[in-house]
């Protein structure tokens, strides 16, 4: 089998992975590339992992932008309106009710999902997004979009309160981003985001995390640190109560910076060793079972399938409903689902996630499939 990565002391490279813009009811076609190289280094004066796209890799993300990409936006047909969406929008709500601000900003708003829910409860909030698919819905919807790229000088005048959802992982240099939030903030005024927590991930070395478009992976130290090396202080982070999550709330205003220290660092800090022991493991999986299993939830396993060169020969499932027979671009086989799953004498899973592991794996438990024939991250 050949080998598809490579690992070095300070980085992480795939050499072709699927690149999952969208979902589609068939294989198709698309000028943008369906696989692309992914590597990643660290950053380690912030803690955490970053994907250095190369000029060209940086086209077609942006490429897949402006032609509706539609994975990573909320809206009716991505399936989380009512799990993860739910979590995101009470949180914001309980932000906005907490400080009630009079000029609210959404950047990266997408299909306005978070605004028309916050239109819903009184509160009127500006969209910044300059992709075709933000303005696509805010002409829908009717609610007021800045359609261009967020930068220090974009809004007239300052902003009360700034939040964003699924942002933060996606922006290059976060550290000048946040800086810019800072600047765009009256005295007193708050910024709020949701994002992506790889803490665990980056801990084990897992490799599941990797996404073309989420160019960065925090884990809670880095959060503090790229907070407060903007200027911010009162700076507060808990999990989201759906998914792996991150839920902040900082303020720009003259008091005390919680101390750094008193948070644990460097846990990026000889990830690259672990993920390579990771890979090894999955590889030496893969030889034994790994060709005739099935993987549980796609874009968590599609990064370990891309390092075998499997980029169609397993059934892949995902609970989700919505993405029932559909193609993600670079994978040959269509989504199944729970009303697919039928047991197999021999067969086994693979599970992808660390979050939803346990209920996954009770759900192939009770499908028939043995404990000892379902396999995980945590079993490499």
């Amino acid at each position: 089998m050949t080998q598809r990565w490579n690992v070095q002391q300070d980085s992480l490279e795939i050499l072709e992975m699927p690149f999952y813009w969208r979902l589609s009811n068939s294989v198709g076609t698309s000028k943008i590339p369906v696989r692309l190289p992914i590597r990643i280094t660290a950053r380690l004066e912030y803690d955490y992992l970053e994907f250095r796209p190369t000029d060209v890799e940086w086209q077609a993300i942006n490429n897949a932008y402006q032609q509706n990409a539609n994975i990573g936006f909320l809206n009716p047909e991505s399936g989380q309106i009512n799990t993860y969406g739910s979590s995101v929008n009470r949180f914001f709500l309980e932000v906005v009710e907490t400080y009630a601000p009079e000029k609210t900003f959404e950047i990266g708003c997408g299909a306005g999902f978070s605004i028309q829910f916050l239109r819903a409860h009184g509160f009127k909030v500006i969209g910044i997004d300059p992709s075709e698919y933000s303005l696509e819905w805010s002409k829908r919807l009717g609610f007021e979009l800045i359609n261009d790229f967020f930068d220090e000088h974009l809004i007239y005048g300052k902003a009360d309160l700034i939040f964003c959802n699924d942002v933060f992982e996606h922006v290059p240099q976060v550290d000048q981003f946040s800086k810019a939030v800072y600047k765009s903030l009256k005295q007193g005024g708050v910024f709020c985001f949701s994002t992506t927590n790889s803490t665990q991930s980056i801990a084990l070395g897992d490799i599941s995390m990797l996404e073309h478009q989420h160019v960065n992976m925090f884990t809670e130290a880095s959060i503090y640190l790229l907070l407060a090396n903007a200027g911010f202080s009162d700076i507060s982070v808990k999990s989201g109560s759906y998914g792996n999550t991150f839920h902040v709330i900082a303020r720009k205003k003259d008091s005390v910076i919680r101390k750094i220290e008193s948070i644990k660092l460097a846990s990026c800090k000889g990830f690259f060793e672990r993920a390579y022991q990771k890979l090894t493991a999955f590889g030496d999986f893969y030889q034994k079972l790994g060709y005739s299993s099935h993987y549980y939830v796609p874009l968590r396993c599609i990064p370990y399938l891309a390092t075998v060169g499997n980029f169609g020969d397993s059934d892949l499932y995902d609970s989700n409903m919505s993405w029932q027979g559909k193609y993600i671009d670079g994978y040959a086989r269509p989504i199944k689902s729970l009303s697919d799953i039928e047991y197999v004498a021999n067969g086994s899973f693979f599970i992808g996630s660390m979050t939803f592991h346990d209920e996954i794996k009770r759900t192939l438990i009770a499908h028939g499939y043995p404990e000892k024939s379902i396999h995980s991250v945590y079993t490499l």
